[in-house]
């Protein structure tokens, strides 16, 4: 029989099993019995049924990052049946793409599936579009067949439906390639929702930024820079290449010196005058790296004599640090050009920043901070009807009949300016109406960069929402969450590479003493054994181990592809 497509919400639970059925496994039948839930696309379980599993309850987790991922893996299988739902169906270790984009790990390294034979989870690869409270369902968008996934969109926040769009470079573009990569909508029934859909760069609508930039979110986005790394070496030594040109190309900018900018700056720095100048002596001193950030400082959360090292240990490495610099603009093409600025690879971009004019630059790097995407922004805005069985007010009774009546009244509660989902200390998100008061919703809760907590918003770090996921997942095990007492964030220290083997570690404060710190390359030797002992599988601790090793020996990947 052929299939039918259709872009009409469908519920799973209605799809004939059969269809459901995507691979075969020869397992006897006692090994079955053990491994009743290691397989998401069984017959006799998948995340299609609408009914809990003998009883258990259906936890449906928005998200496979460091909150996601971390929760459903530490959820009990004895009393909840996790179900992932992600555009991406996979896990990135993020402290290390720095590492990945500089070549001293392969992105394989740094990555770990969703689907996996040794964890009861399900997955199904999709996008949440919307949320019904009252019904308790979740409207995805089948995302398996979509280009860019992997990367952060660069088109313009107005151009695109949803964040998770292809990286096209025109409306045209996009309107053209909806007609196959536009998903079949279905809905996802949950007896508990977690929100942990993480967050978007932010450009704060600086012209160009968005089409011309490279992001770092994800593992394309890792790979895209390595390339282009690549790329420009190899134009800035063909025989056509002006002098002028080849000094632009070979200029690496990155806006943001935060530990994402400032750590990937010190990698790119090891890649190119360790490894890249080797194999182009002839463009040996051309290569340069600038850090720009707003800020008068880098590494702003650490203290100040922490930041006062990081940035003279630059600067001495070769990294050009320019901090109070404002862009206003980055555009293709040379410095003076004329319109139009059409998008040309194989030539430079100019960077535009108040205090210097233009710039040439090879390749610009966008690390500035975090926005909501749209499916926060949009898609969790107003409750069409308000949910009377899972809300309860602020002080844990119910909202009277004439409250629930004016339900259009009533809206997701979120942090001002930033937007995210304003939740309480235990997590839970909060509705709230036009005349000030707010309903707590039981079964809803999110976590991450996508939520504050108004109790006191811990850091948007991995570490915050590692530990966020971590204790969700033993109060719902506990089944304690309405009388436990709320979440705290507990400070473990930070730590940033900042290049030729020098890192920085600060350890938590304590009693309103001076904070206790270790710099060059003993902090070095913490940041490689921590993130080692970090990493998810005893797979990629042992594969990243070993690469570090290798590059020892033999130096780091140099191969563009």
């Amino acid at each position: 029989m052929r299939p039918v497509f259709t872009n009409s919400p469908v519920r799973l639970g209605r799809i004939p099993g059969s269809l459901l059925l995507t691979s075969t496994y020869r397992v006897s039948p006692s090994r079955f019995v053990q491994c009743k839930r290691c397989l998401a696309t069984q017959v006799n379980h998948s995340a299609a049924i609408p009914e809990s599993e003998d009883g258990k309850e259906r936890v449906v987790i928005l998200g496979s990052g460091w909150g996601g991922y971390t929760l459903s893996r530490k959820l009990s299988p004895k009393s909840f049946s996790p179900v992932v739902i992600s555009p991406r169906s996979y896990f990135v270790f993020t402290p290390l793409l720095t590492d990945a984009a500089g070549g001293s790990l392969d992105f394989s390294n740094i990555v770990e599936p969703v689907r996996d034979p040794h964890a009861k989870v399900d997955f199904i690869q999709a996008a949440a579009r919307a949320v019904n409270l009252e019904k308790k369902t979740v409207l995805c968008e089948s995302t398996v067949v979509r280009s860019g996934v992997t990367e952060t969109p660069r088109t313009h926040e107005h151009e695109r439906v949803s964040e998770e769009e292809s990286a096209t470079p025109s409306m045209r573009t996009i309107q053209r390639a909806h007609g196959w990569e536009k998903g079949e909508l279905f809905e996802v029934p949950y007896d508990k929702l977690v929100i942990s859909v993480g967050a978007v760069s932010k450009t704060f609508n600086t012209p160009g930024v968005r089409n011309n930039a490279m992001f770092f979110k994800d593992i394309g986005d890792a790979r895209r820079v390595r390339r282009r790394v690549r790329e420009c070496f190899e134009l800035a030594v063909l025989p056509t290449t002006t002098p002028e040109m080849r000094k632009w190309l070979l200029h690496f900018a990155i806006v943001g010196a935060g530990p994402t900018g400032t750590e990937l700056a010190a990698s790119l720095r090891d890649f190119i005058y360790n490894d890249m100048t080797a194999l182009y002596p002839t463009l040996k001193g051309l290569p340069h790296i600038t850090l720009y950030d707003v800020a008068p400082k880098v590494l702003s959360m650490f203290d100040e004599s922490l930041s006062k090292y990081a940035m003279e240990t630059m600067k001495k490495e070769g990294i050009v640090i320019k901090t109070s610099h404002h862009v206003q603009g980055l555009r293709w093409g040379e410095p003076g050009a004329e319109p139009p600025y059409e998008m040309d690879p194989k030539r430079c971009l100019t960077l535009t920043t108040k205090e210097e004019g233009e710039v040439g630059i090879g390749m610009c790097v966008w690390v500035t901070g975090n926005a909501m995407n749209k499916f926060v922004s949009k898609a969790l805005q107003d409750v069409e009807t308000f949910p009377t069985a899972s809300a309860l007010l602020k002080d844990g009774t119910k909202p009277s009949s004439d409250s629930i009546k004016a339900s259009s009244s009533w809206r997701i509660k979120k942090a001002p300016k930033v937007g995210a989902l304003l939740v309480d200390g235990q997590l839970r998100v909060q509705l709230e109406n036009a005349n000030g008061k707010t309903a707590v919703l039981q079964d809803v809760f999110a976590l991450g960069d996508n939520a504050m907590l108004e109790t006191g918003a811990p850091p948007a770090t991995a570490q915050a929402t590692t530990q966020e996921a971590k204790w969700l997942a033993d109060r719902l095990n506990k089944g304690d969450i309405k009388n436990s007492p709320p979440f705290s964030f507990r400070n473990m220290g930070m730590l940033a590479y900042i290049g030729d083997a020098n890192a920085l570690m600060q350890f938590p404060a304590e009693d309103n003493k001076p904070p206790r710190y270790l710099t060059g390359r003993m902090a070095w030797a913490v940041w490689n054994s921590a993130y080692l002992t970090m990493s998810m599988s005893w797979r990629n601790k042992l594969r990243i181990g070993f690469r570090w090793l290798l590059n020892n020996i033999f130096g780091r990947d140099v191969s563009r592809y």
